[in-house]
């Protein structure tokens, strides 16, 4: 007999009760097989806080923001690995897990996502301005009209190279890839030659164990309120980027996920089956679940550390050159004013150097994001809408990236490219305030009571204890420093 679809009313009020197919949990191939997923937040990472907005504020008010930076990027590490591990214990994305907790729920986050996302065509323009800035082209147009224009052309190959890569998986992991480590190694050696870098390497480091309370300056201006709240969130991937780890990891064949096809090109690959919900794997498996969450500690762990060192090396870049001569990046020029970490050493040579690595710094951001944002709305409606199984979950992926495409194409003319990206960090902080609650009743409550291997699955305290930590931080975040503000 069919089973009976759920009514609207459950899709909306009830909760995800679909089982899972028990199956074994498949054997962790290895430390090369495995690598990547941490490599990919850190790229993802490096789009916003790391470039635009730790430049930023240590341009504008020195020392003061240095002392909260590795506690600030210690925060998504717990939320990263509670995102995945209910990925690698059941195949499925994070979204599956908020519509188990309930459906109202699932549905919010979601909802919430869509709205943030409608900006993420802010990274493309943002980007776009060191296009503009390496090639002053077209000649004769102004600098918001060059920057217009890079940026929708760069939106066009985007969607061309979604729609022809075989594996959607793989266009963003050697992209992201090839950002982080080529835009670090670059920092890196401008870092070790600038001297104007070395005169203030001692204050920097005293600097980064010197936490200042009030967590604001004498001479803070509240205007910069809504940055400070998008460098704290983006100090990392945060908000609902932090989400798409699962969708990496489940690429990635991590745990039960690889049980789970892939997404894969309409045009160029082949089909993989992806089930509307996942598989979970029985108490038997113990010991291999063991191995995959080394693993995720491990791979988190590389993600997390390799972001930090870049958010130091761009905020050493911008004390020692940006900060003296009180270059402040803003406006048109969002990028283009940190061209003057490579003029430092080679000139306008450097600065074009940069141009390029800037603009892939942010290109790559918007990539992910449209990626993610496709997953986002193909996971949630395929798994809690069962009668639009009917169309293949990758049709209903590529539905999305061209909407998505169409929407950015719009929102990088209406609005200037730091607008949108506070847009996106505001309310992404929101977003992580919210679901990381739902994380520590999911992983540690909910999960051992449904999943087969049922108490097994369950986090040791300490990940819960810190989990809980970051949750606290974001919400005085939001609710105490910035919403405020909004009602005066």
């Amino acid at each position: 007999m069919a089973e009976k679809n759920p009514s609207a009313s459950e899709i909306i009020a009830g909760k995800l009760e679909e089982p899972w197919d028990v199956k074994d949990m498949p054997k962790w191939p290895g430390w090369v097989a495995m690598f990547g997923p941490g490599l990919v937040w850190a790229g993802l990472s490096q789009g916003s806080g790391e470039l635009i907005w730790w430049p930023y504020m240590v341009a504008k008010y020195g020392t003061y923001f240095l002392g909260w930076m590795f506690i600030w990027a210690s925060l998504q590490y717990w939320v990263n690995l509670e995102i995945a591990r209910y990925s690698i214990a059941t195949g499925e994305s994070i979204y599956e897990g908020f519509h188990r907790i309930h459906h109202l729920f699932g549905w919010l986050i979601f909802v919430m996502v869509i709205i943030v996302s409608f900006w993420i065509g802010g990274y493309i323009s943002a980007g776009a301005t060191a296009l503009k800035a390496l090639t002053n082209f077209p000649p004769g147009w102004s600098d918001k009209a060059q920057t217009h224009f890079w940026a929708e052309l760069c939106l066009i190959i985007v969607f061309i190279l979604f729609l022809l890569g075989p594996v959607a998986y793989r266009i963003v992991e050697v992209v992201e890839s090839i950002a982080a480590i080529a835009s670090f190694f670059g920092m890196l050696v401008i870092v070790i030659a600038a001297p104007a870098v070395h005169a203030v390497v001692g204050e920097f480091f005293a600097a980064l164990f010197t936490p200042h309370i009030p967590l604001t300056p004498p001479n803070w201006d509240p205007a910069d309120t809504g940055k400070l709240v998008t460098l704290i969130c983006y100090t990392g991937a945060g908000g609902f980027w932090n989400l798409y780890y699962s969708f990496w990891v489940r690429d990635k064949n991590a745990g039960m996920s690889a049980l789970i096809g892939r997404v894969t090109s309409p045009i160029t690959g082949k089909p993989e089956p992806i089930p509307g919900v996942g598989v979970a794997f029985t108490e038997k498996d113990i010991d291999e679940w063991k191995a995959w969450v080394k693993w995720l500690w491990c791979d988190n762990a590389f993600g997390v550390i390799l972001n930090t060192l870049t958010i130091v090396l761009t905020s050493l870049l911008s004390l020692g050159i940006l900060h003296p001569e009180g270059l402040i990046p803003t406006g048109f020029d969002i990028v283009v004013i940190q061209g003057e970490w490579f003029a430092e050493l080679w000139g306008a040579a450097g600065r074009n150097i940069f141009y390029v690595l800037g603009f892939f710094f942010l290109a790559d951001t918007y990539l992910t994001g449209l990626d993610g944002i496709s997953r986002t709305v193909a996971s949630n409606i395929y798994t809690n809408v069962p009668q639009t199984r009917k169309i293949e979950y990758r049709k209903l992926y590529y539905i999305v990236v061209t909407i998505f495409t169409v929407i950015a194409m719009y929102q990088v003319i209406a609005k200037r490219p730091g607008v949108l990206l506070v847009l996106t960090g505001v309310g992404n902080m929101l977003i992580m305030c919210i679901y990381c609650v739902g994380l520590l009743y999911l992983n540690w409550f909910l999960l051992p009571k449904i999943h087969p291997a049922k108490e097994k699955v369950r986090p040791t305290w300490i990940p819960f204890i810190f989990l809980l930590i970051s949750t606290l931080i974001f919400w005085y975040v939001f609710f105490v420093m910035y919403l405020p503000l909004q009602f005066k």
